[in-house]
């Protein structure tokens, strides 16, 4: 019995050093890594952080990834990020309106700790 609770314990150690993406670690940018990074850290030091309700997600857009931060105790709008770390400006041109209508294949690849679930 005490080795298994043993094995439990340093099995619990092992994961919980890793980084709690949702999706690959390989399909995280690492712009998005070290924002990730700063923003944990930012918690840590200000648990009353709005940092705390927010969420990175990924998009689908003609062939490529695009993420977007939510927090959902802002209301500013969220902005595309590509994989490179350029920002898809929000503009009234069809390029943008483009992307807002055509993006898909939501996926969550960070969450705060008071970041809301949704079956979305």
């Amino acid at each position: 019995m005490g080795k298994i609770a043993l094995m439990f314990f340093f099995s619990l150690l092992l994961f919980s050093c890793e980084k709690d993406y949702l999706i690959p670690d390989n399909e995280v940018p690492d712009w998005l890594k070290t924002r990730i990074d700063q923003d944990e850290q930012y918690i840590l030091d200000h648990p009353s952080s709005c940092l705390n309700y927010g969420g990175w997600l990924r998009y689908n857009w003609q062939d490529e990834y695009y993420f977007e931060y939510h927090c959902s105790c802002s209301s500013s709008s969220s902005r595309a990020i590509s994989t490179k770390g350029d920002t898809l400006h929000i503009r009234a041109d069809d390029v943008t309106t483009d992307y807002y209508k055509e993006k898909c294949c939501r996926r969550l690849v960070w969450k705060a700790p008071k970041y809301p679930d949704s079956p979305w």
